[in-house]
Formats: C-alpha cells, structure tokens, sequence
C-alpha cells in the first residue's frame, strides 16, 4: 500500500510546490532620455556664410507640426556643429516613433537630413550624426525646367528669320505649339569695318503664358569659341526675378536689374517678331 500511494503523494508535492512559486517579473519599462544631442555635418564640405544657421527640432513623425523640442543655431558656418535639445521624459510615448527634423540654412540654399533619424523610443539611440546634403535652389529648379523645356523643341514646330546692319548678322528660329511661340533661339554675329569677325551674340529665349519665362545669353569671340560672358534670368508665375547668374571671365557673380531688364525687353521683342510669322488657324 505505501509504494501505491508514494508516487501519487510526490506528483501532488510537486504539484503544490509549482504553484506556489510566485508568477514572473514584467519587464521594466524603456528609460528615456531626457535628452537628444549629436552633431550635423555635410555630406560634401563647402564654403558657407556667416549668417548660416541650423534649425532642429525632435518630432513625432505622426506629429511633425507639434515638436517636442526645437532649437536654432546661428552663424552655423563650421560644421559639424554640435547640439543639445532638452526633452521631457513624460511628454514621450514609447509606443510612438520620435525624429531629428533638421536643416541648414545658408541664404537661398537649404541643406537637408539624406536619411530619418529616429531617437528615443524602439531601441533608438538619444545621440545622432546627422548628414546633410543641398536641395537645389528655387533658381537651380528653374533652370533645370528650362535646360527640359529648351530639349523639347525638336517636337515642336518652327519658323525662321534674320536681319542684317553694317556690323552686324542675326539668325532666328523659333519653336511653337498650338500657335504659341514657346523657344526662341537668335545668333548675332558682329564685325568690324573689314568684315572680320569680331564676336557672337547667342540668345535663347523661352516663354511661358506668352510672357519671357527663362533667358540665357552667351558672349563669346566668335563661331566655335567658348563664351566669356554667360548671364541667366528667369521670371516666376509672379514676374519676381528669380534666376539672375552671370558668369563673366571665370568669375561668378548675378546679373544687374538694368541686364535683365534688358533682356526682358529684348524677349518681347524677339516673341513678337516670331509670333507674326506663325501661321495663322484655318
């Protein structure tokens, strides 16, 4: 009888000994920083100026327009640029995901953030490098349009023209859609009183809306020469000048209001001659 009973008895010890061991620990809740710091840095090293500044913030990325911190850095001209931002710890909800929102600012060029940086909650880190890289200028967008819209000209139909004074020869052509002259491309060639060449004039004129959009001339020393004088404007929807680069002898600098202006008023010019010659709907 005491062997039939002995294994029931120790099954029922066993039983009784498993259930009065107390049920495990939930794991401790993720600390969180009461802190974001780190460093930005640019991707490729350039000259900025002294008014740069950078512009962070930690945001809820579901959230963007409510920061949980923000700070600016003025004269931000040496990167990389160290940087703090307090945060509260209460304010954080570990179940969200937080980011580093940041930018450089250097006059017209923005610099901005190649990837996400997420901190704080998910395993992710509180201190972060962050690389940034340049966006194009509202500038650089227009002339890319315009480089586009100018390599789209061989889809469109033309007409021609040119004229003739002492000392001088132009060449037109001019490129439209539906009746409305979209590229102008004009060649002047100068000479001195010997009828030597003495250098060349080149002028594309695009348009937009019937008004000069994008203007770009080139001053060189003849056919086949490279030009020393390149000057780029450009118009936006509003008529503020928005592109005015002009290189001069290897030197960069903008073009003069009195130098767009006047290619302004050359371009009316130019769509006007080139409008009376397209042909008229039947």
């Amino acid at each position: 009888m005491r062997i039939t009973l002995f294994p029931a008895l120790l099954a029922l010890g066993l039983l009784v000994g498993c259930e009065s061991q107390p049920p495990p620990a939930a794991p401790a809740a993720p600390q969180i920083a009461s802190n974001v710091s780190g460093t930005i840095m640019l991707r490729e090293p350039r000259a900025l100026g002294n008014n740069a500044r950078a512009e962070l913030k930690v945001i809820d990325v579901s959230q963007p327009d409510t920061p949980l911190a923000q700070i600016t850095i003025e004269h931000a001209n040496h990167p990389p640029i160290s940087f703090n931002l307090p945060i509260d710890p209460k304010a954080v909800d570990p179940l969200r995901t937080y980011a580093v929102d940041a930018r450089l600012i250097d006059g017209e060029r923005r610099f901005l953030p190649v990837l996400q940086y997420p901190v704080l909650t998910k395993k992710s880190p509180s201190e972060v490098q962050i690389i940034l890289t340049p966006e194009p200028t509202p500038a650089e967008k227009m002339y890319e349009a315009y480089k586009k819209a100018f390599g789209e000209i061989g889809s469109l139909k033309s007409v021609s023209g040119g004229g003739q004074t002492p000392n001088t020869s132009t060449a037109w052509d001019a490129f439209y859609t539906n009746g409305k002259i979209k590229v102008v491309r004009e060649i002047t060639d100068m000479y001195d009183d010997k009828a030597n060449e003495i250098g060349r004039v080149t002028t594309k004129m695009t348009y937009k809306d019937d008004k000069p959009w994008v203007i770009v001339k080139e001053e060189s020393a003849g056919e086949g020469t490279r030009p020393s004088t390149v000057i780029k404007v450009g118009w936006d929807d509003t008529g503020t000048l928005v592109l005015k680069d002009k290189l001069a002898s290897g030197q960069a600098g903008q073009a003069s209001p009195d130098e767009a202006n006047a290619l302004h008023q050359h371009a009316v010019q130019a769509l006007a001659q080139a409008q009376a010659k397209v042909p008229k709907p039947k």
